[in-house]
């Protein structure tokens, strides 16, 4: 092996090793002032490091993908995104066309909603104690069981409020266990130069599957009062089961099972409030949830105010909104290295919060269209990035914990900014309720300037990580590396 990776001709160590990573004039431009004077094979060294930390690579938005490990992973997070947005969906409407109340549409959304703030940061800890292959297919399987208990209800006729409202807390709480899970295990399946990509790619899921979850349930909506919807929900579990299945085990630092998991849960709360950037950014998302995201809960009224009342108009709404959040993702998977990390952090703050105000006053449907296309481009790629902030600063024996205080305090917000959003719009109206909260969030992101962290973030025109000591010690002490382009 080390006969077939030596250098031939007139290419020096140091060119050799470049070349073999595909390495171009963008690695030597990202490299120190001190490292470009460096020669020799230590120089080819710390422009290996800087290569395979800047992410060069020249696959483009699918660069994840060619990673054999990483493609199941990936397939059964669309399938089990998708099934869980053609179930909310479905219960969605289904709970609107009970009263025609947004209450009624908050209750249920809430309780979907309500698992991320009281059980995904635990689910975090089980993401570090114990297999998590494992743990995702015991999250898919109460998935396809909650779903189709669902399509009972709906069959039967029983489909009260509150019952709904129970079987969505047990659906919320597979699916919302399941997203820290996935990205913890993506420090597992992909090398450094493509997690950018591959966040990308597992939000791109996250948010297109408001595209495919309502195109899916759209049909069935009226079929046997959405047990058709429910049934295709089903069979994308059972799907996803068995992506997760072919993936086969997935090996990562455990953070021991014989320790008391409390003190393990307090340990990861402790690395988010210690660690500057991880604290930051998750309380910015978190403030960004509560403002931007209750929007679920006054969509169906939204729709009946432009269009009439009507399950495919709701449908073709959230579709606007998932087909912009896919089109977001994948732009910022294929083109974030040639634009400023820090502007377009803070860009698509400000955008998340502003394009809510269209959505909430358009007149005409194309309008509500639109902006509900911006909105879900905005958020996905404010979302993406914030997320690989996290995944970049957080080492793998907490990252499980880490990742689950993040979805579970963003989405536990999200469940009671939706409870309130839903109760507000009866009494407000829609427009209100969506153009608002958006404002204040804009005004907030305006504010976050004046916070030392976040500024500093908003500043690089990369993401940053500290050098592991075994990379320091290839040179001269380095504080810090750049680990997006």
């Amino acid at each position: 092996m080390e006969r077939s990776l030596r250098p031939t001709g007139g290419i020096s160590n140091s060119q050799h090793d470049g070349r073999r990573l595909g390495l171009s004039c963008s690695a030597e431009r990202l490299a120190p002032a001190s490292w470009r004077r460096t020669s020799g094979r230590k120089r080819g060294d710390l422009l290996t490091i800087v290569a395979l930390v800047a992410g060069e690579d020249r696959a483009g938005i699918f660069s994840a993908v060619q990673h054999e490990r990483f493609r199941p992973l990936w397939a059964g997070s669309i399938l089990s995104g998708v099934a869980y947005m053609t179930a909310l969906t479905a219960c969605g409407w289904v709970a609107f066309d009970l009263h025609h109340h947004s209450s009624t549409v908050g209750l249920v959304v809430f309780a979907s909603f309500l698992p991320s703030l009281i059980i995904t940061p635990f689910a975090g800890v089980l993401a570090d104690r114990y297999d998590r292959r494992t743990m995702l297919l015991t999250m898919n399987a109460i998935g396809l069981v909650s779903t189709l208990g669902l399509a009972w209800l709906a069959w039967a006729g029983n489909q009260g409020a509150w019952a709904l409202a129970a079987v969505s807390f047990i659906l919320g709480a597979s699916r919302s266990s399941s997203t820290p899970m996935e990205q913890a295990m993506l420090g597992s399946l992909v090398p450094a130069h493509d997690l950018l990509n591959a966040v990308s790619l597992l939000q791109a899921n996250v948010n297109g599957s408001r595209l495919l979850g309502p195109l899916l349930a759209a049909p069935f909506l009226h079929v046997g009062g959405g047990a058709g919807a429910f049934l295709v929900a089903s069979g994308l579990f059972a799907l996803a089961f068995w992506a997760i299945w072919v993936l086969g085990e997935v090996p990562h630092q455990r953070s021991g099972s014989d320790h008391n998991p409390l003190a393990q849960f307090a340990q990861g709360l402790g690395h988010v409030v210690r660690a500057p950037v991880v604290c930051s950014v998750i309380t910015l998302v978190f403030v960004h949830c509560a403002f931007t995201m209750g929007y679920d809960a006054a969509l169906p009224r939204r729709a009946s105010d432009v269009l009439g009342t009507s399950g495919t108009a709701y449908s073709l709404l959230m579709m606007a909104m998932g087909g912009g959040s896919i089109v977001g993702a994948f732009l910022l998977a294929g083109f974030a290295r040639r634009v400023h990390f820090g502007y377009l952090f803070f860009a698509t703050s400000m955008l998340s919060g502003l394009t809510l105000v269209p959505l909430g006053y358009a007149v005409s449907w194309s309008g509500a269209l639109l902006a509900a296309a911006a909105v879900g481009l905005t958020q996905s790629m404010f979302i993406a990035l914030a997320t690989t902030l996290l995944q970049i600063a957080t080492p793998d024996h907490v990252r499980g914990r880490v990742m689950g205080l993040y979805w579970g305090s963003t989405g536990g917000v999200m469940a009671v900014s939706n409870l309130a959003t839903g109760r507000l719009a009866d009494a407000l109206g829609a427009g209100p309720m969506l153009a608002l909260p958006g404002l204040v969030f804009g005004a907030v992101t305006v504010l976050t300037l004046g916070a030392p962290t976040l500024r500093e973030i908003f500043g690089r025109r990369v993401a940053s990580i500290a050098v592991p000591s075994a990379i320091g010690r290839l040179g001269p002490p380095i504080g810090r590396v750049d680990a997006t382009d």
